[in-house]
């Protein structure tokens, strides 16, 4: 466990590494086309963005430590049968209330920070991996790139769903991995009585 969450803050790293270095070529060379939102709306000059990044990344390592060597998966009464509602009883405490995760903070807290430690992490990674790509082939003027921009008009469209959907694979990753899990040990609990 311990050589996967290295291995996982690592890529971290080296993935902010990359944004912040694709990322700077613009910005000293035309900051005014900066489309960074801390720049853009707060004002934030380079040391803010160097200052909030380190601030944004520790607290995405801070739970994914947590949810490495901290967490565990709590014991259900009574199995569900349903992924959702063993989402809802996890985050609620009963049954039936699954689609209040869209729109209402958990009552468990324990159990929402080791999520968003598993999610974040790997959120972080594939949107800078997606930004520095972005960055580069504007950058640099690839020419399929320039094509690619052409089509979709909004690149950052694209890539602002594409982070989207790598929140809803991950976290539904997590949820599927935690209820299997939790049938294992239900089954393995019940075998023993």
């Amino acid at each position: 466990m311990k050589l996967k969450f290295f291995l996982i803050v690592f890529l971290l790293l080296f993935s902010r590494g990359c944004d912040f270095y694709s990322t700077s070529l613009w910005f000293f060379d035309n900051p005014g086309g900066e489309q960074n939102l801390l720049y853009r709306f707060l004002g934030f000059g380079w040391t803010g963005l160097i200052i909030s990044n380190i601030l944004l990344v520790a607290l995405i390592i801070y739970s994914f430590y947590y949810y490495s060597f901290k967490y565990k998966i709590e014991k259900v009464a009574t199995l569900p049968e349903k992924l959702t509602d063993y989402v809802s009883e996890r985050y609620y405490g009963k049954r039936g209330l699954f689609f209040q995760v869209f729109y209402k903070m958990p009552g468990n807290k324990t159990t929402l920070w080791g999520h968003l430690g598993y999610v974040l992490i790997r959120i972080a990674i594939t949107g800078s991996f997606l930004a520095t790509i972005h960055n580069l082939c504007q950058f640099y003027n690839v020419p399929i790139y320039n094509t690619f921009r052409e089509l979709v008009v909004r690149p950052l469209f694209v890539i602002y769903g594409l982070i989207l959907l790598s929140f809803v694979f991950f976290q539904y990753r997590l949820w599927r991995k935690e209820f299997n899990y939790s049938k294992i040990l239900f089954e393995t609990n019940a075998s023993k009585l």
